[in-house]
């Protein structure tokens, strides 16, 4: 009796502990099934729900944004407009009158040639009036065709003569000497000479040297030409306004007087001579 009554004593406390044993296993048992459950589901990638069709790819549709709209230029403002103030030209210079310089006569030489010295100075003179010199040119013309018409008749008289005395002969050499010391004289002088341009003068007098007039020339050569053969040639165009044939040169270079030829054929003698005269010794 006292084991059988023992016995029902213990049952109520140890079914007690096998039910919080059992609750305990059940409860770790759930939340081990429940963690691998979540677990699965977190670690599977989502899907996205479309109506349809299921598990459809995603469509994306670029849009390109608006092209914006260019501002209106802006209105500049306008520039105020300054009144144009009057310009008023200056006076023209007056041209100062030509200068004329002075020269001492040249001494006389001998009847036989007329003085043409060549002196190279730099004055710095103007030209003649033209009209004064046009019309000594014409003056000379007139005396140099009286000139040859007298010798033509001389020389006429003398072929015609058989034994002229010696006396006919010395009337004869005067009269042409005088007749080639009326005739026209000038001298040449080179101003300033430069790679392209010069500038020469010439004074020229008839029977009297008082009575000169002096001009002024200007030589060009041009790009790339010979300006002493430029003045040489404008020398010679000026000589054969006054002779034609032969004619006289007092020659410093030689020291003494020469006959030089003016005419057309005799073209390259006369500018070598000139070269020589001019610029040989520069």
């Amino acid at each position: 009796m006292s084991f059988f009554s023992s016995l029902t004593q213990s049952d109520p406390v140890a079914r007690a502990r096998r039910r919080t044993v059992l609750g305990l296993t059940l409860s770790v048992l759930v939340h081990v099934v429940l963690f691998s459950v979540l677990r699965t589901k977190l670690d599977a990638p989502p899907r996205v729900q479309t109506p349809g069709k299921p598990d459809a790819p995603l469509q994306v549709t670029f849009i390109k944004p608006p092209a914006p709209r260019p501002e209106p230029p802006r209105a500049e403002p306008k520039p105020a407009v300054q009144p144009r103030k009057a310009v008023t030209k200056p006076a023209p210079k007056r041209a100062a009158p030509p200068r004329q310089v002075a020269r001492a006569p040249a001494p006389a030489r001998a009847p036989t040639a007329p003085p043409t010295p060549n002196s190279i100075t730099e004055p710095v003179a103007q030209a003649a009036p033209e009209m004064d010199f046009s019309s000594m040119m014409n003056r000379n013309r007139e005396r140099r065709q009286a000139a040859e018409e007298m010798a033509a008749k001389e020389n006429a008289a003398a072929r015609a003569a058989e034994n002229p005395s010696a006396n006919d002969i010395a009337r004869a050499n005067i009269a042409f000497q005088e007749r080639r010391g009326r005739g026209t004289n000038g001298v040449f002088e080179i101003i300033s000479k430069g790679p392209r341009m010069a500038q020469y003068s010439f004074r020229g007098w008839t029977d009297d040297q008082r009575r000169s007039q002096r001009q002024t020339i200007e030589v060009d050569a041009g790009p790339g030409g010979n300006v002493e053969m430029a003045i040489v040639d404008s020398m010679i165009a000026l000589i054969r306004k006054y002779y034609s044939g032969d004619f006289s040169w007092d020659s410093q270079r030689l020291g003494r007087v020469v006959t030089l030829s003016a005419r057309v054929s005799d073209t390259q003698g006369l500018q070598a001579f000139l070269m020589k005269e001019f610029f040989s010794n520069r």
